[in-house]
């Protein structure tokens, strides 16, 4: 059997009994930054229809605000970093992590006079830091500053705000001495304000967890095989990604409406994320302790790992290499998995 006759068997398992050409609806939640672009490349490409699986995209200003919805079953999938699911779970909410999306991506921005200052952790003693609620960056970089003797709770204040765009202004004003933001913000800060990357968070813990995919875990086990064709989608779109460059930068920008020179610039010239649908079991687990380390999460006894299901993925991958046996990215992809669950 070809390539586009398996397609086309999944796509046909997938019907309803009935035998009518109904897609399986899938609700997915993200944030406006190029490394959720798997999202647009798996609709754009067709890989959602041929896995039938007709997703709804829905856009979220914070993590916080999208794991609120995930939790209140108003989406299906949710990509809202790795901190605020996870303190989610902490407080008692069943949150499933199942895949990926985003491997770091998250810089600190500041004027340029303070760059250099600012590049030895220890020069954040006395300092303000803004940042997004719930923040990934926030709990890497919280690390980072205890392990070069600074607490990050007494010898600097850090701000939360509302959104990326309020973080970039505080530092553009002077509200706050430092920024932390996600792609393409802090590239955008660049572009727009003169403003200077000081350090990238991935130069304190590098290839850390970003954005996971989650889902309600009940719902999770209950359409296991939706679950599964959906992620068969996300693993073709980063296919795609990865050969397709050119394209993809243009799917990327339209979606998020950038300039493709910034979209570019953070995907492939200076990659400063990967969009990668990996669960990576051992970076989520290894940034729990991290939050448990700092204090960043309230005592509790919940077992990360049994919020962390990385089989649905594995069958995932296991069907895709099952159709394209030789393709080299689908092997990368599987040795990826092999070092990293």
């Amino acid at each position: 059997m070809n390539n586009i006759s398996q397609i086309t068997l999944s796509a046909i398992l997938a019907l309803t009994a009935s035998g009518t050409f109904a897609a399986d609806k899938v609700r997915v939640g993200y944030l406006a930054e190029p490394a959720h672009g798997l999202h647009f490349i798996a609709r754009e490409k067709g890989f959602f229809a041929e896995e039938g699986i007709d997703a709804d995209l829905f856009q979220f200003n914070t993590t916080a605000e999208g794991c609120a919805a995930v939790r209140a079953k108003k989406l299906d999938v949710g990509t809202f970093g790795t901190a605020a699911p996870l303190l989610f779970i902490a407080r008692g909410v069943d949150f499933t992590v199942f895949g990926g999306m985003m491997i770091g991506g998250q810089a600190i921005i500041v004027k340029p006079e303070n760059a250099g200052k600012f590049r030895n952790l220890a020069n954040f003693k006395g300092a303000r830091v803004g940042l997004g609620k719930l923040s990934t960056g926030d709990v890497i970089f919280r690390g980072a500053l205890k392990k070069a003797g600074v607490d990050p709770y007494k010898d600097l204040k850090i701000i939360e705000f509302g959104g990326q765009g309020a973080v970039v202004e505080a530092v553009r004003k002077g509200a706050v001495d430092a920024g932390i933001v996600f792609s393409p913000h802090f590239s955008l800060a660049k572009k727009n304000y003169g403003l200077v990357v000081s350090n990238y968070i991935a130069d304190f813990q590098p290839a850390y967890t970003c954005c996971r995919l989650i889902a309600n875990t009940k719902d999770l086990k209950a359409k296991r095989e939706i679950y599964k064709r959906y992620l068969i989608a996300e693993i073709r779109a980063y296919r795609f990604y990865r050969e397709n460059q050119e394209e993809t930068v243009k799917i990327f920008a339209d979606s998020f409406k950038l300039d493709p020179g910034i979209v570019r610039a953070d995907t492939y010239t200076d990659h400063t994320f990967d969009s990668n649908p990996d669960p990576l079991r051992k970076g989520t687990v290894d940034f729990w302790n991290t939050m448990n380390e700092i204090g960043y999460l309230p005592e509790n006894r919940v077992d990360i790992s049994r919020h962390i299901d990385t089989s649905i993925y594995r069958e995932a991958l296991d069907e895709v290499l099952k159709r394209w046996p030789d393709d080299p990215v689908y092997r990368e992809m599987d040795a990826f998995f092999k070092a990293n669950n």
